[in-house]
């Protein structure tokens, strides 16, 4: 379709949070949504199998980011990340929101948000698991777990939920299609004649005039350029896209800004900082013949999930929060086993300390940011990540797990350090903060510091990780910044 050259408000990322936005605002208003990937339309349109089928995790529309040995896989289509993940869904604790709050973020704390995260279940279709659809080996571990003295509770729908065991809820339908936030938010609307929804679209930079937001200046897929004027630009490009596209746009600090050539239009030095996730370590088997021959049994009447339970686990540094650890095994097909199954069970933590680093390698929108989570540089994150392995090493599933084939050796805090991996939750890169606050970047509303008309609403505003797997926190992030649009448009 031809791009206007303006437009009432202008949604830059169609992810996870930016179609809550869009959706939202498109009850009421115009809304542009220039997504990089590709637009499949209404949920039974045109999706590819692989972003539908819920059972595992697909790989393709990624972006390509990756640091060292690790890979980060974010998807490249309308829904952003909701499209392609495991779809266990959990809120996290009550204390971490009403410690946004007290930070100086009003609006945030845990019981302004349960009505927000009542509406993205109620738009995610999100159910529990019945008793007969929990898979063998995510029974035993769920047993295994109570065992070893945890409560065995499906809470994790929970904000006030505890240390416990159990399945999380899940964005899945009857006939095992995974429910993205573009089903969810933009289907609605679509036909409101309020919704224009534009793929393959490449997001330059937003442009700053006399301290306000006027204009995004975009790639089509041809690589032509185009400029699109409006009234509200809100990025909702993720936790490397957004602070990467404020970096090109001149807004973020002057010093890296001048050392990758780009003119300083607002310097905020908090952009791109305070980058983290959850850092996990995983111990793997393979599977026995018994549980090869179990979920083949399970497999012919029911879906068979390759994950389904989650542990709430406490370590001696959770302070006086209730657990600050997940474990979250799965089971994947694997023919180089001898009974073709491979059993993964990773811990990660949730409240991690160590704080990393979005920065460009160059001005060019199609050169992928240098993305450094910095793993593991706070002592206390190895030590609780430690814990959990302890933990995990108590489990009793022998029926289940047979020869081993990734466990520790050697000196274990070095294993820990050349083994870790991430929980793929990245977050924070454009801090929510007061004004006060020398490295925040948004103030509550998400609108960006200092200027007027541009506005971030997706994981990267997150102060601190939520200790939850954060599709749904991030869902409600585009339900809260919608909501504080709707008062001031």
């Amino acid at each position: 379709m031809t791009l206007p050259d303006h437009a009432e408000i202008v949604v830059v990322g169609g992810g996870t949070a930016g179609c809550v936005v869009a959706g939202r605002l498109a009850e009421e208003h115009p809304v542009l949504v220039l997504e990089a990937g590709p637009d499949y339309g209404p949920e039974h349109r045109s999706w590819p199998t692989d972003l539908l089928d819920a059972t595992t995790l697909p790989t393709s529309h990624d972006w390509g980011y990756a640091e060292g040995r690790h890979t980060f896989e974010r998807c490249r289509v309308i829904g952003g990340c909701s499209a392609h993940n495991g779809c266990t869904q959990s809120v996290g604790w009550a204390g971490d929101y009403d410690a946004w709050a007290a930070a100086g973020n009003p609006g945030w704390d845990a019981d302004t948000l349960r009505p927000h995260f009542a509406a993205a279940t109620r738009a995610l279709r999100l159910r529990n698991y019945r008793e007969d659809e929990i898979q063998p080996f995510q029974r035993l571990f769920t047993a295994a777990g109570g065992r070893l003295g945890l409560p065995v509770r499906h809470d994790l729908d929970r904000l006030d939920g505890g240390e416990g065991i159990g399945c999380a809820p899940v964005n899945i339908t009857a006939d095992a299609v995974r429910v993205n936030t573009a089903f969810g938010y933009l289907d609605p609307v679509r036909e409101s004649g309020n919704l224009t929804v534009v793929g393959g679209i490449t997001a330059e930079r937003v442009v700053i005039a006399n301290g306000r937001a006027v204009a995004v200046d975009v790639r089509t897929a041809d690589g032509a350029r185009h400029r699109i004027g409006a009234d509200l630009i809100v990025l909702g490009a993720g936790a490397y896209g957004s602070p990467e596209i404020l970096l090109r746009s001149g807004i973020g600090p002057a010093d890296h800004l001048a050392d990758v050539g780009i003119a300083v239009r607002h310097d905020l030095p908090g952009v791109g900082a305070n980058l983290h996730d959850h850092p996990a370590v995983q111990l793997e088997y393979a599977a026995t013949a018994e549980l090869a021959a179990d979920l083949a049994d399970f497999a012919r009447t029911r879906m068979l999930p390759d994950e389904q339970a989650i542990a709430k686990v406490r370590s001696p540094y959770a302070g006086d929060a209730p657990y600050d650890l997940h474990v979250y095994p799965w089971v994947e097909r694997d023919e180089r086993t001898r009974h073709g199954w491979r059993c993964v069970l990773p811990v990660a933590l949730l409240r991690p300390r160590s704080r990393g680093s979005v920065r460009l390698r160059s001005a060019d929108p199609y050169t992928r940011a240098a993305v450094d989570h910095a793993y593991l540089t706070h002592p206390d994150d190895l030590a609780a990540i430690g814990y959990g392995l302890d933990w995990l090493e108590q489990l009793d599933m022998a029926p289940y797990l047979g020869t081993p084939l990734l466990t520790p050796h050697g000196d274990r805090d070095t294993w820990i350090r050349s083994r870790h991996r991430h929980y793929w939750h990245p977050a924070g890169s454009c801090r929510m903060g007061p004004a006060d606050d020398p490295a925040a970047v948004v103030e509550h509303t998400g609108r960006v510091h200092g200027l007027t008309g541009l506005h971030v609403a997706d994981a990267s505003v997150f102060p601190d990780i939520p200790r939850a797997t954060p599709a749904l926190p991030t869902t409600v992030v585009g339900e809260r910044i919608a909501a504080f649009l709707k008062e001031i448009l």
